[in-house]
């Protein structure tokens, strides 16, 4: 029997995430796992082998809101509420991190600043 499936969800809790949670659960082919269990994942991964620069420039407070955000797995128009700021400048903030972090995804943004130490999660 192949090993199960693992489901990381995302976002805050709420009604509909908790009932979601409860029918996956319910799955012998599903396996939840949380952010702790997550981040031990992405940390304990060997580091790439191209060399990692230091930061240029250090990220802004606002770029540190919107990078920790992004690493609850927020998407852009959430992220825009919770800050009280526009889609448009969340797009920049994401863009002014990227290359700072020297990366060109969300996903790299957030594993960059895990093992730079700009966020925790």
């Amino acid at each position: 029997m192949p090993p199960p499936i693992r489901v990381f969800l995302s976002g805050r809790s709420s009604d509909e995430v908790d009932a979601l949670r409860r029918r996956l659960a319910g799955d012998p082919n599903l396996q939840i796992v949380d952010r702790i269990e997550q981040a031990e994942v992405v940390m304990s991964r060997p580091a790439p082998s191209r060399p990692q620069e230091p930061l240029v420039e250090a990220l802004t407070a606002r770029e540190h809101d919107v990078l920790a955000l992004v690493a609850d797995g927020l998407p852009n128009r959430e992220i825009a509420r919770i800050l009280g700021i526009s889609e448009h400048t969340v797009k920049f903030h994401l863009a002014s991190i990227f290359g700072k972090l020297g990366v060109s995804t969300r996903t790299e943004a957030v594993q960059r600043g895990l093992r730079l130490g700009v966020i925790e999660i």
